[in-house]
C-alpha cells in the first residue's frame, strides 16, 4: 500500500506486483513487473501475459480505499485542507488470454461533509494488449495514473491522489533487460464549438535505465511532462495558449539488504528543470525558465510476524502481519522553478495568489510511512522553508481493500 499511495520506495519486496511479501521472478515471456520508480498493480498495469494469466477468465476488483488527510501548509505557497473520504473502483476485468485484456468499472469519489455527496462518478473502460514481449498497450482509463506515474512530488503533486484520481487516455509501456518506458496521454478537457473552456491535457514519458550487481541497484531516470492548454473552436480560444514543459534526469541508488529489519537503503539525486514553451504573448508564468534539485536519502525495512504448527507432519508457517517502514530525507533548491502538475510546496510561485513569487527556494523535507498487510497506511510528511523559517506538514491514515475474486472461468478444467 506504500506504493498504492505514492511513497517513492526502493523496497525490494514492494516490487513484485502479486505480493507485499515475496520478491517475483521476472517472467521471461513479459517485461519485469517493475522497477525503482514504479509501482504497480497486477490488473492495472496493462503489463499482461505470462503463463500465470488465466485465459478466458471473469474476475472482480472492489478497489476501496478510505481515507483521512489533513495538510496543514501556511506557507505562501499553498493552502492547507482536512478531508476524510473514500474512493472506490469496482471493476470487472475480462482476462482473453495472455496478450488481450478487458477492464469495465465505476470510478467513485466521496468526502464526508460534502454537500454533492459523491464528488466523482464516472466510468472506468481499459483495454490492455501485448503484441510482443516489450510492448503493452492501454486505451481508456490509465493503469496507474493515480499513483503519480512514478513522477517526482516536485512534477506531479502528491495530493492529485485526491482531488484527480482518475485519468483517461492513453499509455505505452516498453521494456528491454535494462530499460523501462512509460508514455501516456491525459486527456483532461474535450470541446466542440463554443466550449465555454479550453481544451487541456497532459503528456508524460517516463524513462529509467536500470543496471543491478549483486546487491547494488543503480538506475538513470528521464523524465518528461508537458501540460497544454488551447484549443480552436472554444469560445475562449484566444485568452490563453500555454504549453509547460518539466524534465528530470538524475541518478539512483539501492543498496538491498536480504536478512534482518532492513531492507534496503538508498539515495536519489534528480536535476529538474522548466520551460515555458508558450508563444510570448501567452506567458502567464513568472519565469520562462528554471531548474531545480532535490538530493535524498531514505531507508526501508520490513518485518514479518507469524505461527507455525504441524499438519500431517509437517510444519506450516503462516505469517499474519507483514510491516513495511520508509523514511526519507531531502534538501530542496529551486531557481525560478514552475510545474504544471507538480507541488506548489517545491515551486516559485504560489497558488492562490498570482502577484506572490519567490525565484530562489530551499526547504528540507522528510517523510515516514509504516504500512501493515498492504492494508492499513499510516504517512507523515514534513516540509521546513528555511527561507521563512517555518514548516508545514501533513498526514495521511488510509485502509485499502483491493483483492480479486473470480467470478466465472470459460476455461473447462482437466478432470483427472
Amino acid at each position: 500500500m506504500l506504493h498504492a499511495l505514492g511513497v517513492e520506495a526502493g523496497v525490494r519486496s514492494l516490487y513484485s506486483p502479486d505480493s507485499v511479501a515475496v520478491e517475483a521472478e521476472p517472467s521471461k515471456s513479459t517485461c519485469p513487473p517493475s522497477m525503482g520508480v514504479y509501482y504497480y498493480y497486477p490488473y492495472q498495469t496493462g503489463l499482461i501475459g505470462g503463463k500465470d494469466v488465466e485465459k478466458q477468465t471473469l474476475l472482480f476488483y472492489p478497489n476501496v480505499t478510505t481515507f483521512v488527510r489533513d495538510a496543514e501548509y501556511f506557507l505562501p505557497y499553498t493552502k492547507g485542507y482536512s478531508a476524510l473520504g473514500f474512493f472506490m473502483k469496482p471493476t470487472l476485468t475480462y482476462n482473453h488470454d495472455e496478450r488481450l485484456r478487458l477492464s469495465v468499472g465505476l470510478h467513485l469519489l466521496g468526502i464526508a461533509g460534502d454537500h454533492k455527496k459523491l464528488r466523482e462518478v464516472s466510468p472506468i473502460v481499459r483495454i490492455e494488449y501485448k503484441p510482443n514481449k516489450n510492448i503493452n498497450i492501454v486505451g481508456g482509463t490509465l493503469s496507474d495514473g493515480f499513483i503519480g506515474h512514478g513522477l517526482y512530488q516536485p512534477m506531479y503533486d502528491y495530493d492529485r491522489l485526491f482531488y484527480a484520481n482518475k485519468e483517461d487516455g492513453l499509455q505505452l509501456f516498453a521494456c528491454t533487460k535494462h530499460w523501462r518506458s512509460k508514455m501516456w496521454c491525459n486527456w483532461e478537457d474535450f470541446i466542440v464549438i463554443d466550449s465555454p473552456w479550453q481544451e487541456k491535457f497532459t503528456f508524460g514519458w517516463v524513462n529509467a535505465l536500470k543496471f543491478e550487481k549483486k546487491r547494488h541497484t543503480f538506475e538513470i531516470p528521464i523524465h518528461l511532462l508537458m501540460n497544454h492548454r488551447g484549443g480552436q473552436i472554444d469560445a475562449v480560444q484566444d485568452s490563453c495558449i500555454e504549453t509547460l514543459a518539466n524534465v528530470a534526469a538524475g541518478l539512483e541508488y539501492d543498496k538491498h539488504f536480504n536478512h534482518g529489519f532492513l531492507n534496503s537503503i538508498g539515495a536519489k539525486l534528480p536535476l529538474f528543470g522548466f520551460s515555458n514553451r508558450s508563444n510570448e504573448q501567452h506567458i502567464h508564468t513568472h519565469f520562462k525558465k528554471g531548474w531545480g534539485i532535490y538530493p535524498q536519502l531514505y531507508i526501508n525495512g520490513s518485518w514479518t510476524k507469524s505461527t507455525s504448527s504441524k499438519e500431517n507432519g509437517y510444519e506450516v508457517i503462516k505469517v499474519q502481519h507483514e510491516h513495511l517502514v520508509y523514511c526519507n530525507i531531502g534538501y530542496w533548491y529551486g531557481d525560478g522553478f514552475v510545474s504544471g502538475r507538480g507541488s506548489y510546496l517545491f515551486q516559485s510561485r504560489s497558488y492562490f495568489d498570482d502577484s506572490f513569487e519567490r525565484r530562489y527556494r530551499h526547504m528540507l523535507t522528510a517523510e515516514a510511512a509504516y504500512d501493515l498487510n498492504d492494508v492499513m497506511l499510516f504517512r507523515l510528511q514534513a516540509y521546513y522553508d528555511l527561507d521563512e523559517s517555518s514548516v508545514d506538514y501533513a498526514a495521511t491514515f488510509a485502509l485499502r481493500f483491493d483483492r480479486s475474486f473470480k467470478v466465472h472461468s470459460w476455461v473447462k478444467e482437466k478432470k483427472e
